[in-house]
């Protein structure tokens, strides 16, 4: 339970709830597989029945939303930030967004999950507003991909989505799981350890060079 967990009794409260949840969730998800985070042990981290949580989500897919659009933003944030007034040119480009994306490889482990188990379990109403609020986030990068390289906003969106299902592949490469290491270790295969930040800095570049 978080002795600090605040009894919400009013709008700031509530906001002031809500970021509580998804902090227990996201440390969670730190500790425990997906599946073994439910709604339940979510309310046991904060102090709550688990009838309580029902007054802010009705599922915790709603929760992992909410965290994916968080952490979204920030890195969006940061890569747009160190490329404003600056000439944009591909290798410049591939650089930041590499390292940054690095720098909030935290984010790639909540895209992991994103298609397949996250969206899927929400309500349309929820994925929509998810929708929307992802489409913002990631506007003023689009902006930039379009103005550099004269392409148009789906092309720029089809950039993004390879560029993060390419760190996904990566993630899996530098966050092995420790059931994957012992597996590896059973079967007496030897774990290659890769550069992230270097890895993906070629494949941005190729993608970039050949629009």
């Amino acid at each position: 339970m978080d002795k600090h967990f605040i009894r919400a009794k009013s709008q700031e409260n509530k906001i002031i709830r809500l970021q509580q949840i998804m902090d227990v969730t996201d440390r969670l998800f730190h500790e425990k597989t997906y599946h073994e985070i439910t709604l339940s042990v979510i309310a046991k981290e904060v102090g709550l029945a688990r009838g309580g949580l029902y007054k802010y989500v009705i599922s915790k897919e709603e929760i992992f939303l909410m965290i994916y659009l968080q952490k979204e933003k920030a890195m969006i944030d940061d890569i747009v930030e160190q490329l404003i007034n600056k000439k944009i040119t591909p290798d410049l480009l591939s650089e930041v967004m590499s390292k940054t994306i690095y720098q909030h490889l935290d984010f790639i482990k909540y895209h992991q999950i994103l298609n397949a188990i996250i969206e899927t379990n929400v309500t349309i109403e929820k994925l929509a507003e998810f929708k929307v609020k992802t489409f913002e986030h990631t506007k003023n990068l689009f902006n930039i991909l379009e103005k550099t390289f004269n392409i148009d906003r789906q092309k720029a969106f089809d950039i993004y989505l390879t560029i993060l299902y390419h760190c996904v592949y990566l993630y899996d490469r530098v966050a092995y799981q420790k059931n994957y290491i012992e597996a590896m270790k059973l079967a007496n295969l030897k774990i290659e350890d890769i550069d992230f930040v270097v890895h993906l800095y070629h494949f941005i570049s190729i993608i970039l060079l050949n629009i």
